[in-house]
């Protein structure tokens, strides 16, 4: 699909076709595709030209696009403009086919993936979407699954069991916030997987011999997420609800204005080296094959250095600038005391400046002028944001790419309710702000 500035719609549709980080990854894919971009390896790199438009896709978790102006100014060093955002949200993953039993009821095992608000989870229609890896008579394949069907809840208990409901529920991920499947039968704990042998048989169109039974299925990566679709609501239309806007809003976001970019970009652009990178598993650590920690991003700096610069990667990216991308802390009305008083983030008033001392967020001082600037000179509302001084918040990939390619760096995003809960609550103004930031920043 294509990305779009500006365009609520555009952005609604993008939540809606990108339920797992396959899918997101894939969805950037195709709309590079349809950009007119060029899939190439780090190898490659060497062979691209200035004014074209290139992707590559690394480790089923991340992707990396790229575009060299072909402008040239003298006694003006070329440099790197870099955005990056990560692809993952907290949702319950299924840990295997097999179902739990009890009480005449199959569950579906789950672990908690990323920090979940739990309770929010309850009574809510679940879909299961994700990759499943199998056996056929020529080899293995995988299917992408964006819905299976079904629908599944996990039922809350009734107060009248449970007095102290109100208090403060705790849910047992292991115990309790289990997904249920169906009524327990005969070969019960089966049955899952025979629903995932009869989708790959339905959507490949096996019969026969060829049909794919569940002991052919090798391995799974499946999510149990929100089904209900993302919604614009307020009195005016102002707000979106909906799941994973931590970190997809940012994602869309970094996209859509390296696009609109590149497709308003003439011979009169800088020679700078554009990039948007977008990597896996930031909610729990980035420390893996796809995540922020990987080599990718190192190597596709210097492979880029090498290319387009005569300098030295370090020097390259000394002069250059990176935004890390991640959604930020709004002020909450019910919850001011949460906050700090000296720099309150309020809901449409702009994408907000994340700072922190202790390096949690990588804004240093310089940074933190230059976009400053940009924003100013540009139009673009943007607040600053310090955690409470009693409160240690998050982390995000920005201290990681930092340390890793030697670059001043700012760590942004939007104001955000609800981080982390099975839906988040942001406004429209604040998404196409974003997005026009991004846009300003590449060009």
């Amino acid at each position: 699909m294509k990305l779009t500035l500006n365009s609520t719609e555009n952005f609604l549709d993008f939540l809606k076709e990108t339920p797992t980080t396959y899918h997101v990854l894939s969805c950037l894919e195709d709309a590079l595709k349809e950009a007119g971009g060029t899939e190439t390896t780090l190898t490659g790199i060497k062979d691209a030209e200035r004014g074209r438009l290139y992707y590559i896709p690394f480790a089923d978790g991340c992707i990396a696009a790229f575009y060299a102006g072909k402008g040239f100014a003298e006694n003006r060093k070329d440099v790197l403009r870099i955005a990056a955002a990560h692809v993952d949200y907290p949702v319950l993953k299924i840990k295997t086919t097999s179902l739990r039993t009890g009480a005449n009821a199959l569950r579906l095992c789950v672990e908690s993936y990323g920090g979940l608000i739990r309770h929010t989870w309850v009574d809510r229609p679940l879909k299961l979407c994700g990759r499943v890896f199998y056996r056929t008579r020529y080899g293995r394949e995988f299917i992408d699954i964006r819905d299976l069907g079904p629908r599944f809840v996990i039922p809350d208990v009734a107060i009248h069991m449970n007095p102290g409901v109100n208090d403060g529920a705790r849910y047992s991920v292991q115990n309790q916030l289990l997904p249920v499947f169906g009524l327990d039968s005969e070969n019960g704990t089966g049955k899952f997987a025979l629903l995932l042998a009869e989708k790959i048989n339905s959507c490949k169109g096996f019969a026969g011999d060829d049909c794919v039974t569940p002991d052919d299925i090798l391995s799974i990566d499946l999510s149990a997420v929100i089904a209900e679709d993302p919604t614009v609501c307020g009195a005016d239309g102002e707000f979106i609800s909906a799941q994973g806007l931590d970190d997809r809003g940012m994602v869309h976001a970094i996209f859509a204005g390296f696009l609109t970019y590149v497709a308003e970009s003439g011979f009169a652009s800088s020679g700078d080296v554009r990039v948007a990178f977008a990597f896996n598993h930031e909610e729990c650590g980035s420390q893996s094959y796809g995540g922020a920690k990987t080599a990718f991003a190192e190597e596709t700096v210097k492979e880029l250095c090498k290319r387009f610069t005569d300098r030295h990667p370090l020097d390259v990216c000394a002069d250059s600038m990176l935004i890390s991308a991640d959604m930020g802390h709004a002020t909450h009305p019910s919850y001011p005391e949460l906050s700090d008083p000296t720099s309150p983030v309020v809901l449409g008033g702009g994408i907000v400046l994340k700072t922190s001392w202790n390096q949690s967020y990588s804004t240093t001082p310089e940074a933190m002028a230059f976009f400053a600037d940009l924003c100013t000179r540009n139009g673009i509302a943007f607040q600053r944001f310090t955690n409470n001084s009693d409160v240690r918040g998050g982390g995000t990939i920005g201290p990681i790419l930092s340390a890793a390619l030697g670059i001043k760096t700012v760590d942004v995003g939007n104001p955000l309710l609800s981080m982390h809960a099975s839906r988040e609550f942001e406004t429209v103004a604040d998404q196409h702000t974003a997005g026009n930031l991004f846009r300003a920043f590449y060009e």
